[in-house]
């Protein structure tokens, strides 16, 4: 199952050269310590599924800033469990989310509803960090490596987050959200998404239903009928065409998923170009791919102001 995980979330696992520009890292705090007012933490991971971070946070807005010295990259991860469940149950609902058996799936999706909230993340490699801010209310978090999941004995970096609520969320360039419309996911963009800039991604799927947002960059010719054939090809639970994709898929970044209802603003690693923006979920309602059904978008970054 973890074969699925990796191919169907995870897509952007091995860069193999500079697709991204390094985001700006002038807001990292030292690595594995919180920043004075303890709003900007610094997460890194490395090789053998290390993972550095802080152990507390204050409540409001908070920035993670994510670095990787693992040459495979880091997928880090964000969710607040609900009372009283253990790791163990949470890791194999979100693990059942992903699989390409459509009860699995939509059992999967009722249990880690019910399990904890998704928060996002973002996803990283060497000299390609990338940060994401959002909204804590005092309580137990868990940081988590996606790459870890299949691993029965890993285990998840907990994060207190108490005190007074405070800070400001960055000042986002554009919005994009995915949603339903007319029955079908989609994505929406309003703004402009810009190089260096933050980008704000919201959850307006219904309640019960997970998404996320991976970016990778089309060269030039590749069509809005190319993209269509590709994603039409898929299996109805997600299993991926043999065909090649008319994209580099091991040069993804963006959001990694969040719950309905969830709003995160990211800094990825993006340059001026035209990007697909996907969303490798499947439904909670029937299993079915969100991408075979349409929630996919093209996005053009634009340079920043000089």
């Amino acid at each position: 199952m973890w074969s699925a995980l990796t191919t169907a979330v995870l897509l952007v696992c091995t860069v193999q050269a500079p697709a991204v520009v390094p985001a700006d890292r002038t807001s990292l705090a030292p690595a594995g310590s919180a920043a004075r007012d303890g709003r900007t933490l610094r997460i890194t991971t490395a090789a053998g599924g290390t993972l550095d971070a802080p152990e507390s946070a204050a409540a409001g807005r908070v920035t993670f800033d994510v670095t990787t010295t693992d040459p495979d990259g880091g997928w880090i991860g964000l969710a607040r469990p609900h009372p009283g469940v253990a790791w163990e149950t949470f890791r194999s609902a979100l693990r059942r989310t992903v699989s390409t058996h459509g009860p699995d799936i939509v059992a999967g999706s009722a249990d880690l509803d019910a399990a904890a909230d998704l928060l996002g993340g973002t996803v990283v490699h060497p000299g390609l960090d990338a940060s994401f801010t959002r909204r804590l209310d005092p309580g137990t978090y868990w940081l988590f490596d996606y790459a870890r999941l299949d691993d029965p004995a890993a285990t998840p970096h907990p994060l207190r987050v108490e005190g007074p609520e405070g800070g400001a969320e960055p000042r986002p360039t554009a919005t994009l959200t995915a949603l339903r419309t007319g029955g079908a996911p989609r994505f929406t963009l309003r703004g402009t998404a810009t190089e260096g800039k933050p980008l704000r991604f919201t959850n307006a799927m219904p309640s019960g239903q997970t998404a996320e947002a991976i970016f990778f960059r089309l060269d030039e010719g590749v069509t809005d009928r190319a993209l269509k054939t590709y994603f039409d090809s898929f299996g109805d639970h997600g299993q991926f065409p043999g065909a090649p994709a008319p994209f580099e898929l091991n040069r993804g970044t963006g959001s990694l998923p969040v719950h309905a209802g969830s709003t995160t603003v990211l800094r990825l690693p993006l340059r001026q170009g035209r990007y697909v923006v996907v969303d490798w979920m499947k439904s909670a309602q029937d299993g079915l791919s969100l991408v075979k059904q349409g929630q996919y978008a093209v996005v053009e970054v634009a340079a920043p102001a000089p």
